[in-house]
C-alpha cells in the first residue's frame, strides 16, 4: 500500500522531516552516508517523502543546501518520471516482494550510472520480501557497489531478518504527539476534527490528512459514534452490525475504543478488567485476519456482545 503523501515528494509542509533530511544530506556531503538506509515508522508518517527528498538530493548535480535544485538535467529527468539512475519498488495489492524483483534491482546496482552520478533504489514495504528475496538483497548489502544507495522503508522493521537490519543504518521517524498532530492539521485543513484522530492514525499526520481529504473520516466518525451508542445501550446489536459488517477498518476502530476505555473509561484502575479487555481485543486482532464469510460475522457479533458485557459490568 502506498504511504499517504508518497506521490507528493515535497517535505516543505512536513516540518518533522526537515531535521532528519538535514542530517542525512550532511552525511552525504561529508561522504559519510551509509549505502543502505532503513527508514522506519508508522504508515503515513512521511517515510516515502523523506526517502524521495534524499534520493533527489543524491541524484542532483547542483543541490542547494539540503535540497535538490530542481533545474539540472538530473532533476528534470526525475521530475519527468524517467530518471535512469533511480529505481522504485514496493509491494502492491498486499502481495509480497519476490526474488525476481530483488534480482532485477541487484542487476541495476551492478551497472554504470547513466548520469555519471549516484544510483538510488527506493525499496518500500521491505518487510514483505520473501525469504529468497531477503537473501538475495543481503548479498547486495554485504558488498554495496560504489555510488549506489539503497533506501529501505518499513512500517514493521521487526519483521526483517536480523542480518538485514545489522547491515543498514537505521533511522526511525517518530509519530507526532496528539497536540502536534492536531496543530499541524488545523494549519492544513479548515475542517472540524475529532480529538481522537491522532490516536486513530497512530500519530501519523499524512495518514490523518488522507482520512480527512478523502472523506473517510466522516464514515469513521459515524462508525465510532454508533459503537459508543451500542456500548451505552442506546443502539441494538443488529443495528450496529449493519454499519460494521462491511467496514474495512474495524481493528483500528476497536483499538481506539479500547484505548479510550483503558485511559479514562469504565475500566480505568480495574486491573483484571483491563487485562480481560486487552486479551479479548488481541484475540480479535489475531482472528480477524484469518476468519472469513459467515464465520467472521458470527465472530464480530460475539466480540461485540463480550465487549459490552465487560464495559457495562465495569461501569457498575
Amino acid at each position: 500500500m502506498t504511504e499517504p503523501g508518497a506521490d507528493d515528494c515535497s517535505i516543505q509542509s512536513c516540518y518533522w522531516l526537515e531535521a532528519p533530511l538535514g542530517q542525512l544530506t550532511s552525511l552525504a556531503q561529508s561522504q559519510s552516508l551509509a549505502h543502505a538506509i532503513l527508514l522506519s515508522g508508522p504508515a503515513g508518517v512521511g517515510k516515502a517523502r523523506l526517502a524521495m527528498a534524499l534520493a533527489q538530493f543524491l541524484l542532483c548535480k547542483t543541490p542547494h543546501g539540503n535540497k535538490a535544485c530542481g533545474q539540472c538535467k538530473s532533476c528534470l529527468l526525475r521530475l519527468a518520471g524517467n530518471h535512469p539512475d533511480l529505481r522504485q519498488l514496493r509491494a502492491t495489492n498486499g502481495t509480497s516482494i519476490g526474488v525476481d524483483d530483488i534480482r532485477a534491482l541487484t542487476e541495476f546496482t551492478q551497472g554504470t550510472a547513466q548520469q555519471a552520478g549516484a544510483r538510488v533504489i527506493l525499496l518500500a514495504d521491505c518487510e514483505k520480501m520473501t525469504e529468497a528475496a531477503a537473501n538475495a538483497l543481503l548479498k547486495t548489502l554485504e558488498e554495496p557497489p560504489a555510488g549506489c544507495y539503497l533506501l529501505l522503508l518499513s512500517a514493521a522493521p521487526t519483521q526483517l531478518k536480523p542480518t538485514i537490519l545489522s547491515r543498514c543504518q537505521q533511522w526511525r521517524i517518530a509519530p507526532l504527539t496528539e497536540p502536534a498532530l492536531q496543530a499541524w492539521l488545523q494549519q492544513t485543513t479548515d475542517k472540524t476534527l475529532p480529538d481522537w484522530l491522532g490516536a486513530y492514525s497512530g500519530g501519523a499526520p499524512l495518514r490523518a490528512l488522507q482520512l480527512v481529504q478523502s472523506g473517510q473520516l466522516e464514515t469513521i466518525i459515524q462508525q465510532f459514534s454508533q459503537l459508543q451508542a451500542y456500548i451505552n445501550g442506546e443502539l441494538s446489536l443488529p443495528e450496529l452490525l449493519k454499519t460494521l459488517e462491511k467496514a474495512e477498518n474495524l481493528t483500528s476502530i476497536f483499538g481506539l475504543l479500547v484505548q479510550q476505555q483503558l485511559n479514562n473509561g469504565r475500566v480505568a484502575g480495574q486491573f483484571e478488567r483491563q487485562q480481560a479487555l486487552i486479551q479479548r481485543y488481541q484475540q480479535w486482532c489475531r482472528d480477524e485476519k484469518q476468519i472469513l464469510g459467515q464465520n467472521k460475522a458470527l465472530m464480530l457479533s460475539a466480540w461485540l456482545v463480550k465487549l459490552r458485557q465487560l464495559l457495562a459490568t465495569a461501569g457498575g
